[in-house]
Parts: C-alpha cells; structure tokens; sequence
C-alpha cells in the first residue's frame, strides 16, 4: 500500500506515541545501565546523579522527546518540517543538556526520515535530508566536547559518519523499501489489468460464439422454411395430378364395370383410356420428381389458360358432363392480358382440381367452367356443378382431408388473388378465383367491351 493510501490521522498518531513511549522507556532504563556498567566505560564515566530520573538533564531529555513526538503528529502532512524540527530539537539537546541521554533524540529523527524519504519532491526532500544530517552531525560534535567524552580530531570523524549514517542509511532503507512497494503495487495493477482484459476478451469470446450460434440457428430455421416450402410445392403439385387423372381412372373404371356385360367395345374403350390415363399420371409425376432433382429429362409443357380447353376436353373424354364458356376480347393475341404465367397456372389448377373435386364429390353432375377474361381490373375464372343427382358425400370439396381446397387457397394467395368456394343456391358447389391485372399491359375498356363466347360440351359415357 503506497504512503497516503490509509487515513493519515491514525498513523501519524500511532507514529508519534511509538516514537516517544520507546525514547522515555530508554531514558527510564538508562540509570539502571549506568549502575549496571560501573564505570567501565563513557556511561559509567559520568556517574548516576548524571542521568538520574528526575534530575534537570533527565527532563529536558524528556521534554525534548515529547517536543519531537509532537513534531511527528505532522510527519505524514508536511514530512520535511518534521525531519528539520525534530534534527533542530536535538541540536538544541545538544547545546543545553549534554551527555549520553542525548543520543535517544536520534530516535524521532530517524523515524522522521524514514517516512520522509518517499514522499514529496526528491529535489526538496534531498535538500531536508542534506540539512538533517548536517544538524546531527553538529549535536553530535557539540554534545561529545561538552560532556567530555572525545576530543578533535577523532570527535569531528565521528559526528559525520553519525551524521551521515543515521540520516542516509535510513533514508536510503526507506527508498528502497518504497520502490519495492511501488513495483508490488505496479505489479498487482498490472495482474489486474491482464485479468480484467483477459475477461472482456473471454465475455467478447463468448458474445462470439452465442451470435454464431444465433446465426446458425437462423440459417437452420431459413433452411428448414425453405425446405418446407418446397415439400408443400411438391405437395401441391403431386396433388393436384393426381387428383386429376386418378378421378378420371375412377369414372372410366366405374363405366367399364356397367360395360363389360351390355357392351364389350365400349368396355376394351374404357379400360384402354384407364391405361392411357395411368401412363400420363406416370409421366407427369416423374416429371415433378425430375424437376424436384433438377435432371434435364424435366421438360414439360406449363399450363395456362390457353391449355384450360386441353383440361376441359381431356375430362369430357372420361365421361364427366363439362363445358366451358369463355368471354373475352375478340383478339386472342389480348387474352389473359396483364396476368403472368405464374398467375394463369394457379388459374390452371384451380380448374383441374373443381373439376377433380365434382367428379369424386359430385359425379355425373353437370360442371361449367368460365373463363372471364372480359373485366378491366381482374380475371374470373369460375367452376360450378349442379346438385348430383345421389346424396352428396360428407366432404363436398377439398379433396383428400381437405387439402385440394388449401392448396387453391394457397396458390391464390401467391399471386394476390382471392378465391371463393362454397355451396351454391342449387345445391351445387361453385369455386370463384380472381386475378387481378397487372397495370402494365391491362386491356383497355374498348377491348373489354368485345366479348366471344365459347362453348365446349362433354358427352356422358
């Protein structure tokens, strides 16, 4: 802990009562050593009335240390006065009260020193310690001649290295002891620093990875989606082409079976076009799975709403009552106008899978597909059946669970149109798509206002 970290109050005060308790229990002792010594040497030489507790000597050594245990109140404050009052104080000691009690004032000059020489400016604090150390070495010349107890030249060699040893040895202990303590210090900052860096880099680390991992889920999820989508597509699609030629297996199965008795030929027909209709739905799912695969051998035309007529006569062949009716411009390079191909071919569907749907749900009734090409704003196109002529199934579209009519809702949907089915007044079935045009391209109201009608009837088998 550098010098200032704790509270200055409590330490200097610990400080000072230190310094002075240690200097008055030396100066209590000292009789005893002068008694104990006997004589043998410069204490003894003095005699016990010279250092006697309660003699003038002995208080003034008192006095003196107290005075410089008050000087060191103010060692962490203002170090350098601290150093110099407690030299001057024993310089004084010197001059008035000479002998050995003297040297225990050199005890608040080395604590003084010791704290001093660490803090403040070195420029300063050299120059203190320069004049303490000059201020020792002078009480210590003054108090050796006046008591007696050396003579020149011997005395002045002994006052400098005092001097000199007292002050810069202990100066030169505490700086080193300070440096050690700064370079401690330094060190833990610097431990400090590496670990709170080396934990932002592992909370930056971490961030990293859970932002990875964000990204690989989303890419998962996008993945997923995607796939899902195109599992929906396929499904759509292989719905819908099977749901149009098994329907139409079905009836020509059914007219088979009523045939095979009353009329043979028509029976060997029946089930001729049952082969034909299997190796088309054959050909046209492996088509969707080679599209799916993306193998060149994927070719296939795209339905329109010019292949709608193909449908319409495709499922009179099999027996189904249908007709169409188409209105529109008299131009046919004007049809379907302001529709894309993506649009005609969900108009496409809906067709084939109504038409599906009246001959599984509502078979032999009479169907009428309308083709709308006629309005400005949007295209109509339009399936209705009549009330067959049974009871009609539990399920009157939808297909499989209801999946036909999710699909149509669906490819509507995509391309912004809306689509409307349900139960007619008739008790029928009518599904309403509606397209709506593209700005760019939109058949004018000249256009719209000419119409043709065509009409194509199925015969019943």
């Amino acid at each position: 802990m550098t010098p200032g970290a704790r509270s200055p109050r409590p330490v200097a005060l610990a400080t000072a009562l230190g310094t002075w308790t240690t200097g008055m229990v030396l100066l209590l002792l000292l009789p005893l050593l002068v008694a104990t010594d006997g004589g043998s040497s410069s204490i003894g030489s003095l005699g016990p009335g010279a250092v006697s507790v309660g003699s003038a000597s002995w208080w003034t050594v008192a006095a003196t240390l107290a005075l410089q245990g008050a000087a060191l109140l103010a060692v962490h404050r203002s170090s350098t006065v601290s150093v110099l009052v407690t030299a001057g104080l024993a310089l004084v000691l010197a001059a008035f009260a000479p002998g050995v009690p003297y040297t225990l004032s050199h005890l608040p000059v080395l604590v003084a020193v010791f704290v001093a020489a660490p803090r403040g400016r070195w420029r300063t604090t050299r120059t203190v310690l320069a004049a303490a150390a000059l201020a020792v070495a002078l009480g210590t010349l003054m108090n050796t001649l006046r008591s007696g107890l050396g003579t020149l030249p011997g005395v002045l060699v002994e006052a400098l290295v005092q001097g000199i040893g007292l002050v810069g040895i202990t100066a030169l202990i505490s700086l080193a002891l300070a440096s050690i303590r700064t370079a401690r210090e330094a060190q833990r900052k610097e431990v400090a620093a590496l670990t709170r860096e080396r934990e932002a880099v592992d909370r930056a680390r971490t961030a990293a990875e859970r932002e990875r991992d964000a990204v690989i889920r989303e890419r998962e999820a996008t993945t997923r989606a995607v796939l899902s989508e195109q599992r929906a597509a396929m499904a759509r699609e292989l719905h819908d082409i099977a749901a149009h030629h098994l329907s139409g297996i079905t009836l020509l199965a059914a007219a088979a079976d009523r045939q095979i008795d009353t009329d043979p030929d028509a029976a060997h027909e029946s089930v001729r076009q049952v082969r034909s209709q299997t190796r088309t739905v054959l050909e046209d799912i492996r088509r969707v799975v080679g599209l799916l695969r993306g193998d060149g051998a994927a070719e296939r035309t795209v339905e329109s709403l010019s292949t709608v007529p193909e449908l319409v006569t495709a499922r009179a062949a099999t027996g189904q009552p249908v007709r169409l009716e188409r209105r529109g411009p008299a131009d046919a390079r004007r049809e379907a106008a302001g529709v894309g191909p993506l649009a005609q071919l969900v108009a496409f569907r809906m067709v084939q899978e109504s038409l599906s749907n009246a001959a599984v749900h509502a078979s032999g009734a009479p169907c009428l597909v309308t083709v709308d090409d006629s309005g400005a704003a949007a295209l109509q196109v339009t399936v209705r059946n009549e009330r067959p002529d049974g009871p009609a199934p539990a399920t009157s579209s939808g297909g499989a669970g209801g999946f036909g009519l999710i699909g149509m809702l669906e490819r509507a949907q995509l391309v912004g149109g809306r689509l409307e089915a349900g139960p007619s007044a008739d008790g029928g079935w009518v599904a309403e798509l509606t397209i709506p045009r593209d700005t760019v391209g939109a058949p004018s109201q000249d256009d719209a206002v000419d119409i043709a009608t065509t009409t194509t009837e199925g015969a019943h088998r």
